[in-house]
C-alpha cells in the first residue's frame, strides 16, 4: 500500500509498504479521509517524540475492508471513524473513568502506524459507525470536536455568561461554535486577524486582537476556554477572568511561564485542565450529524497524499485552518 513514512524528524516520504494484517480484535480500514493536525506537525518538527520510524495521523474516516476473527460489531463495508487514543481499561484514572490520561495509553500516529496511508489496522474497541447522511469532510471533524466537546463538558456557560475563546485555530473555532449553543456573549482572542474575521463569520460577538488592549479591567469574562497552548495564555486568562470565573485549559504549551497565583486566590477562580476526551465521540457524531456546527469554513483545502509532506512544512500559514488529506 501507499503510505507516508516518517524514519527521522523533519522527513517524510510517500512509500510503498507491506498492508498491516489486522489481529483477531482488529479491523483492516481503507482509509477515504484524514485530517492534519497540530499534533502531527509537532512530530515532524521534532517537538513530540513518537516512535520512529512510524506513519503519522490520527484523524480519518474510512470503510471497514476486513474483520478480524473476534469482530462482533461491524461488518465489512462499514464506514467508520476512530477515537485513536487507545487505553488500557484498568489502570487507576480508567477505573475513575479518565481514560483520557490513561498511565499505559497508546496513541495512534504517535507510538504506532497511524492513518496517513491507505489501510490502517485499527481495534473494534476504538471504531464508531458513521451515519449515511454525514459525509466524509464533515465526518473526519469527529476526534478534533470531541476535544471541543470535553472542555465545554467540564464547564458549561449559562446563557447570560460573558465567553471568552482565547486561540482561534480549529479547536478555538470549534469551541466557539458549541459554545454558541450555550451562551449569546462569545468573544474570540488571537494575535491572526484571518482566524478572528473567520470567528467573526462563525457567530462572535466581538475579538480581541494583535492591537487591542488587554488590560482593560473593565473587560471581564465569567467562562475562559483557552486552546492556543501559549505559554503566557494562562496568565492572560487569569487577569481577563471575573470574580468566581471558570477557566478550562485545553492547550498544551511547549513550555512552563510563571504566573501569580494572588488572583486566582482573590477572585476565587477555577482552573480546569481538559486532556482530549473520554467518551465524547458518539456526541459529537450526533452534533455533526443534526449540522450544529458548521465545518465547511474550517477546511483550507483537500490535498492528496503526496502533499502531506508540502502542508506539515507549511503548518503554521496564518490563513492555513484545517486541512484534510484525500487517501
Amino acid at each position: 500500500m501507499k503510505a507516508a513514512l516518517m524514519k527521522e524528524t523533519g522527513k517524510l516520504q510517500i512509500e510503498e509498504v507491506e498492508i498491516p494484517q489486522p489481529e483477531e480484535n482488529e479491523v483492516l480500514l481503507k482509509v477515504q479521509m484524514a485530517g492534519i493536525c497540530g499534533t502531527d506537525s509537532s512530530i515532524y518538527q521534532g517537538k513530540l517524540p513518537a516512535s520512529l520510524p512510524i506513519i503519522p495521523g490520527h484523524e480519518a474516516v474510512g470503510i471497514i475492508e476486513a474483520l478480524g476473527a473476534e469482530v462482533k460489531r461491524f461488518r465489512i463495508g462499514q464506514r467508520v471513524t476512530i477515537h485513536p487514543n487507545y487505553f488500557c481499561g484498568h489502570c487507576m484514572p480508567c477505573e475513575k473513568g479518565l481514560t483520557n490520561v490513561c498511565i499505559s495509553k497508546t496513541r495512534l500516529g504517535i507510538d504506532i502506524n497511524g492513518v496517513f496511508a491507505e489501510y490502517a489496522a485499527i481495534p473494534e474497541s476504538a471504531l464508531f459507525p458513521i451515519p449515511d447522511s454525514l459525509s466524509d469532510e464533515i465526518a473526519v471533524f469527529t476526534e478534533p470536536l470531541a476535544v471541543a466537546a470535553h472542555g465545554m463538558n467540564l464547564v458549561s456557560p449559562d446563557r447570560e455568561d460573558r465567553v471568552l475563546v482565547f486561540g482561534a485555530g480549529v479547536i478555538g473555532q470549534l469551541t466557539l461554535q458549541l459554545a454558541l449553543l450555550k451562551s449569546r456573549d462569545i468573544t474570540a482572542c488571537d494575535l491572526v486577524e484571518p482566524r478572528l474575521d473567520l470567528a467573526k463569520r462563525m457567530g462572535a460577538k466581538q475579538t480581541i486582537g494583535a492591537g487591542s488592549s488587554l488590560d482593560d479591567r473593565e473587560t471581564s469574562f465569567d467562562v475562559i476556554y483557552e486552546t492556543s497552548g501559549a505559554p503566557a495564555a494562562l496568565e492572560i486568562a487569569i487577569n481577563l477572568a471575573a470574580q468566581g470565573g471558570r477557566i478550562v485549559l485545553l492547550g498544551l504549551p511547549g513550555e512552563s511561564h510563571p504566573i501569580h497565583t494572588t488572583q486566582i486566590v482573590r477572585k476565587e477562580l477555577q482552573i480546569y485542565g481538559s486532556m482530549i476526551y473520554t467518551d465524547e465521540i458518539p456526541e459529537c457524531i450526533n452534533i455533526l450529524d443534526q449540522g450544529l456546527i458548521k465545518t465547511e469554513p474550517l477546511v483550507s483545502g483537500i490535498v492528496p497524499l503526496e502533499e502531506l509532506r508540502e502542508n506539515l512544512e507549511n503548518f503554521n500559514l496564518p490563513d492555513r485552518m484545517k486541512t484534510l488529506v484525500k487517501i
